[in-house]
């Protein structure tokens, strides 16, 4: 399967460029999936392959990611192979009749890209967890990849889109085996806040750093636990949207954040946050100040 960006209007048009980038999905060549991503250098991907197209050329150039895993190099080259057999019907739209040019690959080229050279391990999948207390109790609900396959790794399982789906404000531990994120989400501008619903979304944030350290510390005993850090929609670091297999950055998402007046674009420790939320004792001067201390029960240092 093939998921192309963009409207079959365009396509007629030909207002797109001639050189398309796919990110390859799935863990089994039977189920692999191309996606398609901004034609950048910046979404390559190292832990995965992408397909390069010139559709003007017949040209295909298969591209592995220095970490990408054994079984997600055989997925890109079954789905490369795919396209040089059926190409006529991946990209019947490509087809530009006036010209006499038709997309007829009769070569894929193959190469890797070596040049990162991180000595840690990516032997491992990410993981996903959305904290909420909607259901009544404050719980962590793992999302699960469909095409997972138990006997590989995962390396890109997820999508920008799981997060930036949900409900509103959301928050996601997303577990990245080095590092541990805490993702939290926006206030929509058009609902109405109400002072229950800060409260709720306060005792959440609360809950949601405490079980992140906690999540950390439950990784491997025998270790340091994992940094973890809190991030805000909008504002992500490159660290983190480089673990999707796509990424676009949602200018009116960040200016909503952006009005949170505690919010950064640095990312920030959450033993850190917590340690702020969870302060009881102020000195005179932050309580005299215009920005009220939030914290439990205050006084006089």
């Amino acid at each position: 399967m093939v998921v192309h960006s963009g409207r079959r209007e365009e396509e007629e048009e030909n207002v797109q460029s001639e050189w398309r980038l796919y990110c390859v999905r799935g863990e089994v060549p039977v189920e692999g999936n191309l996606l398609e991503v901004a034609c950048h250098c910046s979404s390559l991907r190292s832990r995965t392959s992408m397909v390069v197209l010139n559709v003007n050329k017949a040209l295909i150039y298969l591209w592995h990611g220095c970490k990408a895993q054994a079984h997600t190099k055989e997925v890109g080259r079954t789905a490369a192979n795919k396209i040089k057999e059926h190409a006529l019907n991946y990209f019947i739209f490509y087809i530009h009749s006036s010209s006499g040019i038709y997309f007829d690959a009769h070569d894929i080229f193959s190469f890797t890209l070596f040049s990162f050279k991180d000595p840690g391990s990516f032997n491992f999948a990410p993981r996903l967890f959305i904290l909420s207390s909607s259901s009544g109790d404050f719980a962590a609900t793992e999302f699960v990849y469909p095409a997972r396959a138990p006997s590989v790794v995962s390396s890109m399982p997820f999508l920008q889109e799981d997060l930036y789906s949900a409900p509103q404000p959301a928050l996601f531990l997303v577990d990245n085996h080095h590092e541990v994120y805490l993702w939290q989400g926006w206030w929509p501008i058009e609902n109405k806040i109400t002072g229950s619903a800060r409260i709720r979304w306060a005792s959440d944030r609360k809950s949601a750093m405490e079980t992140v350290l906690q999540y950390c510390k439950g990784k491997n005993l025998k270790k340091p636990p994992p940094k973890s850090y809190l991030i805000h929609a909008g504002l992500e670091p490159l660290t983190f949207t480089n673990m999707f297999p796509s990424w676009e950055h949602r200018e009116d998402i960040a200016e909503i954040t952006e009005m949170d007046t505690e919010v950064s674009n640095q990312i920030t420790l959450v033993e850190d946050v917590l340690a702020k939320l969870c302060k009881t004792i102020y000195p005179l001067a932050d309580l005299l100040g215009q920005a009220t201390p939030r914290g439990g029960r205050s006084s006089e240092a």
